[in-house]
């Protein structure tokens, strides 16, 4: 239950600004933490070796934001008890590391290649200013009307599965989403993977993972804006993923 969307939003919702969300946790995610917090070293290159400044480390503990980023020969250095990091940095897709030993981390970010299509055909978009998304109709997946929470607009896709009903939540505004996916999803997944879109001078974060009970989440967001699903088995996932796949930017 701590994995549906509604619980998900509601928590972000009620963050008062953008810092403060990028430093709270959440109590499960403060529940997982290591015991003991460590020291976390290393470097952030290219595929061909070399240095990434500025690169950005997120999903951690950490509130001094001016330790989260990797300096001009791209290293970085910090005490956590996260017990992983993604790292991010404009036009590079993420990498997720898990904390594990005492010895400095190499982490290799591979150059976004994929620009966000922009929409040639009919799709969905949120009736807002801040939404760019647009949901392509996919036979099986049905699309409720849309609605307003505080300041931002919603639309619910929901599709049948064996586990019973299950949503695709698409929303966009102010202060909706960070861009990322949740730190405790990050952290609990055994399998995860993370590609970046292109869009306009922005990145679009493509994030998955499989829970340990084999259920499935994917985030795909920007600042601002996100379409997501979780607690989904790979059936389920399969056809939300048609809807994902084919996200256009109006």
């Amino acid at each position: 239950m701590r994995n549906s969307w509604l619980l998900k939003t509601l928590a972000g919702l009620l963050c008062s600004s953008v810092l403060l969300c990028a430093q709270k946790l959440t109590w499960y995610e403060r529940w997982v933490l290591l015991e003991t917090p460590r020291s976390v070293s290393g470097v952030v290159v290219d595929p061909s070796g070399k240095p990434i400044a500025g690169a950005h480390i997120d999903h951690t503990d950490v509130k001094e934001q001016e330790k989260l980023f990797t300096d001009d020969q791209g290293h970085f250095q910090f005490q956590t008890g996260a017990p992983a990091i993604v790292v991010r940095k404009l036009g590079f897709s993420g990498e997720r590391v898990r904390i594990q030993g005492t010895g400095p981390l190499r982490v290799v970010l591979r150059p976004a290649t994929r620009t966000m299509p922009a929409c040639t055909s009919t799709c969905a978009a949120l009736k807002s200013a801040d939404s760019v998304f647009c949901l392509p109709s996919v036979p099986g997946v049905e699309a409720s009307e849309q609605g307003r929470y505080a300041d931002s607009m919603t639309q619910v896709y929901k599709i049948t599965t064996k586990d019973g009903q299950r949503e695709l939540l698409h929303g966009a505004g102010p202060v909706w989403t960070l861009g990322v996916p949740y730190t405790g999803d990050v952290w609990e997944s055994p399998e995860y993977t993370e590609n970046a879109y292109l869009l306009g001078d922005s990145d679009v974060v493509d994030a998955r993972g499989k829970m340990p009970d084999g259920k499935l989440w994917r985030y795909l967001g920007r600042f601002g804006e996100s379409v997501s699903y979780y607690e989904v088995d790979a059936s389920g996932a399969a056809l939300l993923d048609k809807v994902l796949d084919g996200v256009c930017a109006r």
